[in-house]
């Protein structure tokens, strides 16, 4: 005979397996998929939220201006970088691009890579 303690928790057992089945049926899933999406959309509009309100804050105390300045240099600076490497991947290519910006000269990078660059008159 089993003990009525094992019975009862056998039985709660069973109800919390019945109410899984019930949720993981077919519409259940779906239901967990569109439960996640809208969860991940409420992460990314409260994210935007918060961005936008500490960019107003930032921009209310005066200190918006040294970050912009931050980014303005930064994108000089890969504006600059993009001017010593050639794009293009034909000869005729790398030739042209050599051709106004100074002597090309051969970096080896960390892993071991080497590129051409051309660094302009003076460096």
């Amino acid at each position: 005979m089993i003990d009525p303690d094992l019975k009862t928790e056998l039985e709660k057992l069973n109800e919390n397996l019945a109410e899984i089945k019930k949720k993981t049926g077919s519409a259940g899933i779906w239901r967990s998929f569109f439960n996640g999406m809208f969860s991940a959309l409420g992460y990314v509009a409260g994210l935007a939220i918060i961005v936008v309100i500490l960019g107003w804050i930032l921009q209310k105390t005066g200190l918006l201006k040294p970050f912009e300045d931050q980014v303005g240099n930064f994108t000089d600076l890969v504006n600059s970088a993009k001017k010593l490497i050639p794009t293009g991947q034909t000869p005729s290519d790398n030739q042209n691009a050599q051709q106004g910006s100074g002597t090309p000269t051969i970096v080896t990078l960390p892993n071991g890579q080497q590129i051409q660059v051309n660094l302009p008159k003076g460096y």
